[in-house]
């Protein structure tokens, strides 16, 4: 399948922005040390992204194949049964940034850098979608992701990396046997052109999580389509 590796991934987040993650300001007594922290984690960070376009070549009741690879999920078969073509992808923070988060010692600083890594991660996934939006012009798209429901098993995480190729090597984004990412400030998924609105939140009953973008709602949608 054809990628796009994005490896230039320029870090625009400004301090303001992970003190509001944080929840504190500048009158903060350890402010200083979170903005030393900031400028030093914008000079490690290397971001990267690799997206694709990729061809469906039939579909089940619960199960899609893409591009020979079998993937199962009857709300993933659901949602693609109008498409013809998937947009696979893979975006993380980074391995420089994991090594370095993960070499602090200290409680609250490593607290500060994990959270530094997950502000890189949504700039960088931002970045991937405008890149992504810009080049194939798809429309409304909608995304789904391996292992946030129990629908789609996150062992199918394997099928999307041998989907996207060697190039996944240039990420340095790994698998462990549990099939969880390596940085885990890493995230994949399948983007695809839709007419509706979807979101998994919308089927996941975790309350006071930080990615939310809908409401959990499970009469939203329908399994009797």
């Amino acid at each position: 399948m054809e990628t796009i590796f994005l490896d230039d991934i320029q870090i625009e987040s400004k301090v303001d922005d992970l003190f509001k993650l944080l929840k504190v300001d500048m009158n903060y007594d350890f402010a200083s040390e979170i903005v030393e922290l900031f400028e030093k984690g914008k000079k490690i960070g290397r971001p990267k992204a690799l997206y694709g376009i990729a061809y469906i070549n039939n579909k089940g009741e619960n199960w899609v194949d893409i591009e020979g690879i079998r993937f199962t999920s009857r709300l993933l078969s659901i949602n693609l049964k109008d498409v013809h073509r998937v947009f696979p992808y893979i975006v993380t923070c980074g391995m420089e940034l994991n090594i370095w988060a993960k070499s602090i010692n200290d409680p609250i600083e490593h607290y500060w850098a994990d959270t530094f890594c997950e502000m890189v991660l949504r700039s960088a996934f931002k970045k991937m979608t405008e890149d992504f939006k810009s080049r194939l012009n798809p429309g409304k798209t909608a995304t789904m992701n391996p292992g946030s429901l129990d629908d789609w098993p996150i062992s199918d995480q394997r099928k999307l990396f041998y989907l996207m190729g060697d190039k996944v090597k240039d990420l340095g984004v790994e698998l462990t046997d549990s099939f969880l990412m390596v940085p885990i400030k890493s995230m994949s998924g399948l983007m695809f052109s839709t007419e509706t609105t979807y979101e998994n939140c919308m089927l996941c009953p975790r309350e006071r999580c930080p990615g939310r973008r809908s409401k959990y709602d499970p009469e939203a949608f329908k399994w009797d389509k």
